[in-house]
This record gives structure tokens, C-alpha cells and sequence, in this order.
């Protein structure tokens, strides 16, 4: 049986929902901390049309199909009687689904709604535990459990009687272990005048290599900004650092406006990173020369400022108090006398963090040798606390008989509020002045920053406390509750390279692995682990269950490519290549006859598609659909900037696979792309998209093949053919530059033509450049120049941002084009240029500006100038004639001159 996914996706609709709505998944996201999520709307239509049969013959039905689709793309739920009785209709027996890396388990979260049986399965604990208060606590019903054994519940239940069991429990949980939690730190972050701070700005002090006095270290004096309104009219906030050179001591003054004085963490022209300025001798210290004074163990924190509440400008700043610091004193004695968790888990987490961490994990380059010192002391104290209120608010459940099943349940959604806590904490949370709210710790979404000044905040009321975090919780469980119900999904840890369903026992395997080096997920969420194994010691036995050394998640088998400079790590590419390849395997084993595998996938590297699409076909599958959507606006994981992920269908491969010559493969995978693309462009594909799908032709003819081989009998790699199918596609479309075909044009231009046709000025991901020089099969050198980076993506430089090196008569059509932009809208500069590069009446440079011209438009400032020059091109070639004729003579002048000179 022919799947849908594998003759049509509904890729505009899946772009489309992804961006925003209900099809972001934000509600869902916003549940739990982790780093990567399918959209909402992707994992929808991947479940979809992974089960759905396609009609082959009969275009009707195919019709009727996609419309429903269609429709069931609008919401969330959206149809979904009728999908499921569709689906009862080709599966009596109920359809089943496994997604083997399933994360926050988005794919099965969207089959349970269906109606589908569904396994998720991940590496990570954190991810697991993400994943189980997703798709699996929501979906069970809880209204035979007892009554919860606090003070106060009778009352509750009968004020929330109208809500969900769960709903309601959790909000009560969350209230209990709130004002636990905030009655066990009361005195210290004791109240100042009647009320209790918001936040407290600290920074790390060095000793100064110069005069010795220790002075901090801050990157911004900003506080607040200012509000010019009617009805308001407030200056903002900012500090001074007061240095006293006599007593070699420091002091902040708050006041209102912009800052005064300098910060004394800089930048400085020609050097990586910031340096710190000394405040007492102005002693310049190199980022290099900070990590060296911080990895000697002589940093020590300092309270700068205190932020209040305001009930008039939001958050009020001001110099600490005397009662502000009350209890500092007793913190190290309390942290002391905190007791293990259990054998071999201390209070303050020892769990090595490593050097070798250091370019995705920042804190491990500054001296930090464990995640407890990612947190000051006092941040310890109250993680430490919170972390056993709740696990001792398990053992209360369990000890007045609620379920182990449902204990679990409800620590988990007082994990998930202590882990979005503590991505809104620890010495790499900053204050985002702005926003006038705490900075998240992960740097580029995965990544955890480091930082020397840092935002604490008090265990009372404001952004990203317990009781704000509290809301954010029981919104994204309303959500979930409300939605259309399903059988709970089976959410486990294990490893997709060794799946523990039975093998052809499953209708489809829906998945969206790790991206190759893009994310270390274990490394990335080692913060939340530390903590979360503490607070669910008893909820939740399994999750600290680990066989690191270090008594961190298990890494032996995460399919990742380690971020950075690798050293020992076990996790190389060979490693990753590895793990994909077994897990499609396990994937292949556990569908049934008629199963698909679908693979949701996007980098921007080729050779991190090379080594997945070669993990396909070594795992002997063969793909037999893809669809691109745009569904990672804004992902900017390691830098690699992507929008777009592709979704794969793959089957089995044949095992009687004949062998092939190189250049029959080559000619059938072109016919291939000729039929495609009349139906890409149907469905209102953008070209860019196009050639993101044509991976998925590529895979299809060559994966029909055992081997191809070139004439000479040599095997021919995989990697020829995804720059390949892109060619094709560029030379199946056949792009006219005013009539003349794209390869009439040299090389660099040809690039610069075809990009603007791809994207025009727009900003475009950098994972399309490697993509476009293998098409064209062109080098670094020969495109230098022609592409700007701005801000998250690329772009064509503008005519007054190219290179101004001398231009000759050979210099290339687009570099001639980009110095008429430059020109401007005169006659005279442009008819003079081009008479000087000979290049008045070259028909491929008046092409190229009319095809520029066209595409840009006169909103470009560049499409202006070279529309205007086409349509002035009689004056401007009669210009440059006129320019000839007096350089002519001007030539025959100066030879005159000089034979007059030597008869002289």
C-alpha cells in the first residue's frame, strides 16, 4: 500500500502554521525546557500522511484526501473525527506508530490524538520525563484517585470542582510547594520595607594584576530604559560603579537616566571577547587573562543593585541594604548542614562539568568545575530546598496512598516548573533590560553562556519566579485538556538503536533525529538532569539511574557529532554515522511489509546530508518521497541558521537490486526531475523549496541500484547526486536572463543570477550557499564577495557594498553590474564606466541589469538604478560612444605629442 507521504505532503500548510499559531506548538513547548521540537503542525501531517493510503489510479480520491488534510491542518484537532474513521477504515485493527527519538515527543503526542497507538522513545531522561508530561500524563484519567493529604484541599476541590482532576491537583501542587519553598528561604531574601525584591544584580570581582584591589566586572550600567509618554514620563534607571582608591574598595550609586560612567567589562578593537577595565587604576585585563585569574579560584561575588516591584515603572533599582544581605552569613553553615539525597547524590550537585566543554557549555572555560558552582551560594540553598520539598511532597503522596502512577505525575509537573526556573537562573542568567525580565541561559538555544554579571531572583513574586512560572504551567496543561482525548502514548528511555517493540509490529515509523553536530542534548540539558534527578529521587527512581562515571546522562550511545573541538570524545562522525545507521535499521525492522519509515531533516552542511542519506541506504532503506517545509524560522542552533527541514518517506529496499551505469542513473534521475517539477511548481512551490525536494528524487533513483559505477567500473558515491538533482532542477526550469539561457553567462555571474532568482534581497539561511556552489559546481574563490552577511542570513551585497578593486574589460558581468548600481542614475558615470570596461554594447551585461532590474524591482535601490539604466540605454550607449570618440582623440593627441617630442 502506497502512503500519502509519499506522493504528496502539505508542505504550504505545514510553512505556514509552523511560523505561528497553533501549529508552532508554543503551549506545548512552553511546558517543559528542551532544545528541539517538531512544529506542532509538521508532526501532525507526518502522522497523516505517514498512515494514510494514497489511490493510485484514482484522482478523486486523491483529491478528497488532500482536502481533508487540508482542513485537518487549520487547528488543532480540526477534523478529527473524520480522520479517524478514514484511518479504522485501512487499519480495524488500530494503527500503530514509534518515534525512536521522540524528545519532548511532539510525533507521538499527535498520533495519541488520532486515536493511534504510539511509542516515544529517547536517550535523555530529561527529554523522556519532557516527553511523558506531554503526550502520556495528560491523556490518562486520574478521577479515581484519593483525595490529595494537605491542609486545605477540601476547600480547593470545592472551589475549582468544575476543572479537570489533573488540572486543578497540579495548580494545588504548584501553590504547596510555592509556599514551601517560599517560607523555608524566608530569611534569606528577607523583606525590605514591607516587601520582598524581585531580583538581585551581582557580579564576579577579580583582584586587578596591576594594583590589586578586586573590582567587578560588568558589561552594562543600564538599568531600565527610559519612557517618554504623556502619561508617563520616566528617565529610566541606571548605576555607578564608586571606586575609593583609599580604602581599595567599591560601592554602586543607582540613579535615573542613562549611564554616567563606563562599564569595566569592554570591547576592544582588534581583540576576541571583552576586557576588563579595572575601576581604581584603569588597568586594562584581556579576556584570556579573566579566565586565567577565574580558573586560579580568586573570583567572589558582589551584590551591585536590588530590584524592586514598582507598581508605577514595573521594576524600581536601588543600592543594597544592610537588611538585604541579612542571612548571607548563615548561608554557607545551612548548605553545609543539608543532607544527601540519597547514596552518592549530595546536596549541592559535585557532577563534574569539564574543560573540554567549554565551547558549547561557557561556564567550563572560565575555571567551574561542577554545575552546583553554576550557582551562587544562595541560589544553591534554594535549589537545594526546592529540590526536596519536592521529592519529601512525593513521599507525603505515597504514604497517604495516592498512586505511584500518579505521584509521579504530579512531581513531574513540579519538575517541569523547577527546570523552567532554572533555565531562568544560575550565574549565566542575565537581565534583559529591554524587556526588564531575566535573560534564559542557553546562549543559542542550546548552548549555556557565561556570564560575569548576573540577575538572581527572590523566591517571592515577578518574571520567571515559581509563582510566574506557575501560571505559564497550568495554561500549557489547560491546552493539553482541552483538546480532543486518545490513548495515552507509551513514553520510555531507551535507545533507538536497539528498540524493544516487536520487529513488523508497527504500521510506521515517524521520527526526527539528531541533526548531526547541531545539538549535544545530553550535554546541553546535564544542568536540568543534576537538579531534576534530586527533586524526583523518590517520584521517579528511574530517572537518576546512570552508568556515567561522572553521574551525569548516559552519553555512550547519544547519536550526536560533539559541538566544538572534540579532543577524546567518543561522540565523532564516524560515531554518529553509526548510531543513525543502526537506528534506521531497528526503524526497518519494526514496521510492518507495507510500513514507511518518515525522517524529518535539515542542516546546512551537505556533507551532514551526505552522511544521513548514506545511514539510510547502508540501513537498506531507499527513499521514495520528500517535502520541504519551512518550519525553523529562528533556530539558530551552533550558528547554522536553517528554515527549512525536509520530509522523508523511505521503504525497505528490494533485495534483488540490479547494478547501474553512472550515466543511465544520470539521464533517468533528470526525467525524474522533468516530471517533478511541473508538480512542485502545481502545488505552488517555491523554487528554493524545489530544489530542497529534489534530495528526494535523487535518493529514489539511486536507491533502486545495489551500486552505480562509473564507465571505467569504479563505484560512484552518493554525494554526486544531491548537487546533481539540484542542477537539474536549475536546468529543468530553464531560467531565461531576457531571453538568453542562465549558462551563457560566466560562472560567478551565473551564481548572483540564479540566487536573486531564488531569493531576491531577501535574508537567506547560509546552509544555501554550500548548496548552490555544489550545484554549479563552483569554489569559494569564485563567488568572494557577492554575499553579505546580515544579521541571521545572507544576502546580495548592494552595488556600494562591492568590492572596489579595478574592473577590466574580462571582469565578470555581475561585478560590472553591481558598479553601475554603484554609479548611480546618471548618463554620464555609467556610460563613461561601461566605454572604459568596453562593455557598452555587450548584450549579456544589458540582460543581466534587466533581469536584476525585473526581480528586484524600484524598492531595491540597486533594481532602481538598473531599470532606469535599461530603460536610458540609447543615452547611455550614445554616451559611451561619444566617450570613445574623445578618448580617441584624446589617444591621437598624446601620440602626436610624443612623435612631435622625438623629432624634437
Amino acid at each position: 500500500m502506497t502512503r500519502m507521504i509519499e506522493r504528496w505532503f502539505p508542505c504550504a500548510e505545514v510553512s505556514e502554521h509552523s511560523a505561528g499559531g497553533w501549529g508552532s506548538g508554543h503551549a506545548e513547548k512552553s511546558l517543559f525546557t528542551w532544545f528541539a521540537s517538531r512544529p506542532l503542525a509538521q508532526a501532525k501531517a507526518a502522522v497523516i500522511c505517514s498512515l494514510l493510503p494514497w489511490p493510485e489510479d484514482d484522482e478523486d480520491e486523491q483529491n478528497r484526501l488532500k482536502n481533508l488534510v487540508r482542513i485537518a491542518m487549520t487547528d488543532y484537532d480540526a477534523v478529527n473525527e473524520l480522520l479517524r474513521d478514514e484511518l479504522e477504515k485501512h487499519y480495524p485493527n488500530g494503527a500503530s506508530i514509534c518515534d525512536p527519538f521522540s524528545g519532548r515527543a511532539m510525533i507521538p503526542l499527535e498520533a495519541a490524538r488520532l486515536g493511534i497507538r504510539a511509542w516515544g522513545i529517547d536517550y535523555s531522561p530529561v527529554a523522556t520525563l519532557a516527553g511523558k508530561l506531554l503526550a502520556d500524563y495528560p491523556l490518562r484519567n486520574w478521577d479515581n484517585e484519593p483525595d490529595l493529604p494537605f491542609d486545605g484541599y477540601e476547600r480547593y476541590k470545592m472551589d475549582y470542582f468544575t476543572e479537570p482532576r489533573l488540572l486543578s491537583d497540579v495548580r494545588f501542587m504548584l501553590n504547596l510547594v510555592g509556599d514551601r519553598y517560599e517560607t523555608i528561604m524566608d530569611p534569606f531574601y528577607p523583606k525590605v520595607n514591607g516587601k520582598r525584591p524581585w531580583g538581585y544584580l551581582w557580579a564576579i570581582t577579580l583582584p586587578c594584576s596591576n594594583c590589586g584591589n578586586r573590582f567587578p566586572l560588568t558589561g552594562s550600567l543600564k538599568l531600565r530604559n527610559p519612557r517618554r509618554r504623556r502619561s508617563t514620563n520616566d528617565p529610566g534607571q541606571s548605576y555607578s560603579i564608586i571606586a575609593d582608591k583609599a580604602t581599595g574598595t567599591f560601592s554602586t550609586q543607582v540613579h535615573d537616566g542613562q549611564p554616567r560612567t563606563s562599564p569595566t567589562l569592554v570591547g576592544v578593537k582588534g581583540k576576541r571577547g571583552k576586557s576588563g577595565i579595572c575601576c581604581f587604576c584603569n588597568s586594562n585585563h584581556t579576556l584570556e587573562a579573566l579566565k586565567r585569574l577565574m580558573r586560579d579560584k580568586l573570583a567572589e561575588d558582589a551584590l551591585l543593585v536590588v530590584v524592586d516591584i514598582d507598581k508605577d515603572v514595573g521594576k524600581h533599582y536601588r543600592v543594597p541594604t544592610s537588611d538585604d544581605q541579612k542571612g548571607f552569613l548563615e548561608l554557607e553553615e545551612s548548605l553545609l548542614n543539608e543532607s544527601k539525597f540519597g547514596p552518592g547524590i549530595s546536596a549541592v550537585p559535585n557532577e563534574a562539568l569539564h574543560p573540554d566543554l567549554s565551547d558549547f557549555i561557557g561556564p567550563a572555560g572560565y575555571g567551574y568545575r561542577s554545575y552546583g558552582e553554576l550557582c551562587n551560594m544562595r541560589q544553591q540553598l534554594g535549589f537545594v530546598r526546592l529540590a526536596r520539598i519536592i521529592d519529601e511532597v512525593a513521599k507525603e503522596l505515597l504514604a497517604q496512598n495516592i498512586s505511584p502512577d500518579y505521584t509521579a505525575t504530579l512531581s513531574a509537573f513540579s519538575a517541569s516548573n523547577f527546570a523552567r526556573l532554572i533555565k531562568r537562573s544560575t550565574r549565566s542568567s542575565t537581565l534583559e533590560v529591554s524587556y526588564q525580565k531575566s535573560g534564559h541561559i542557553y546562549f543559542n538555544d542550546s548552548g549555556i553562556s557565561h556570564s560575569f554579571d548576573y540577575l538572581e531572583k527572590g523566591c517571592g513574586e515577578g518574571p520567571a519566579t515559581w509563582r510566574s512560572l506557575e501560571v505559564h504551567t497550568v495554561r500549557s496543561i489547560t491546552k493539553q485538556l482541552s483538546r480532543v482525548s486518545g490513548p495515552p502514548a507509551t513514553i520510555s528511555r531507551g535507545s533507538a538503536m536497539e528498540l524493544s517493540l516487536p520487529d513488523h509490529s508497527l504500521d510506521a515509523v515517524v521520527t526526527d533525529p539528531p541533526y548531526d553536530a547541531m545539538i549535544n542534548y545530553c550535554d546541553s540539558s546535564d544542568i536540568l538532569f543534576v537538579w531534576l534527578k534530586r527533586a524526583l529521587v523518590t517520584s521517579h527512581p528511574w530517572f537518576g539511574v546512570t552508568t556515567d562515571p561522572d553521574g551525569l546522562q548516559e552519553k555512550a550511545h547519544e547519536a550526536v557529532i560533539k559541538f566544538g573541538s572534540v579532543g577524546n570524545d567518543h561522540r565523532t562522525e564516524e560515531h554518529y554515522k553509526t548510531c543513525i545507521t543502526k537506528a534506521f535499521d531497528q526503524a526497518k525492522r519494526k514496521i510492518k511489509s507495507d510500513g514507511v519509515v518518515s525522517i524529518v531533516f535539515g542542516h546546512g552542511d551537505p556533507a551532514a546530508w551526505s552522511r544521513l542519506l548514506t545511514a539510510i541506504t547502508d540501513a537498506g532503506l531507499v527513499l521514495t518521497g520528500s517535502w520541504p517545509c519551512s518550519t525553523e524560522k529562528g533556530g539558530k542552533q551552533t550558528g547554522r541558521h536553517i528554515d527549512t527541514t525536509v520530509m522523508m518517506s523511505c521503504r525497505p529496499a528490494g533485495r534483488d537490486r540490479p547494478d547501474a551505469r553512472m550515466s543511465e542513473v544520470d539521464d533517468e534521475l533528470l526525467e525524474v526531475i522533468r516530471e517533478r517539477v511541473p508538480l512542485w511548481e502545481a502545488d505552488g512551490m517555491a523554487l528554493a523549496d524545489q530544489m530542497m525536494a529534489s534530495a528526494g528524487p535523487a535518493m529514489e533513483t539511486v536507491g533502486k541500484y545495489a551500486t552505480i559505477r562509473n564507465i571505467d567500473g569504479t563505484p560512484i558515491s552518493l554525494d554526486r547526486y544531491l548537487p546533481l538533482a539540484r542542477h537539474y532542477v536549475q536546468q529543468v526550469i530553464d531560467v531565461r536572463i531576457d531571453g538568453l539561457p542562465l549558462d551563457a553567462f560566466d560562472d560567478r555571474s551565473q551564481f548572483a543570477l540564479f540566487w536573486v532568482r531564488q531569493h531576491q534581497r531577501n535574508l537567506t539561511a547560509g546552509s544555501e550557499i554550500p548548496w548552490q556552489k555544489l550545484a554549479s559546481n563552483i569554489d569559494d574563490d569564485t563567488i568572494h564577495g557577492l554575499l553579505h552577511r546580515d544579521g541571521k542570513g545572507f544576502r546580495l551585497v548592494y552595488g556600494r557594498e562591492a568590492a572596489t578593486t579595478q574592473l577590466t574589460n574580462e571582469s565578470s558581468i555581475i561585478d560590472v553590474c553591481l558598479a553601475v548600481a554603484r554609479d548611480g542614475q546618471s548618463v554620464s558615470d555609467i556610460g563613461a564606466r561601461l566605454q572604459q570596461l568596453e562593455r557598452a554594447d555587450d548584450g549579456l551585461v544589458w540582460a543581466a541589469m534587466s533581469y536584476l532590474g525585473g526581480e528586484l524591482t524600484d524598492a531595491d535601490d540597486d533594481g532602481r538604478v538598473w531599470n532606469w539604466a535599461v530603460r536610458n540605454r540609447a543615452a547611455i550607449t550614445a554616451h559611451s560612444e561619444t566617450v570613445a570618440v574623445e578618448v580617441e582623440a584624446e589617444a591621437r593627441e598624446d601620440q602626436a605629442r610624443q612623435a612631435q617630442q622625438v623629432l624634437l
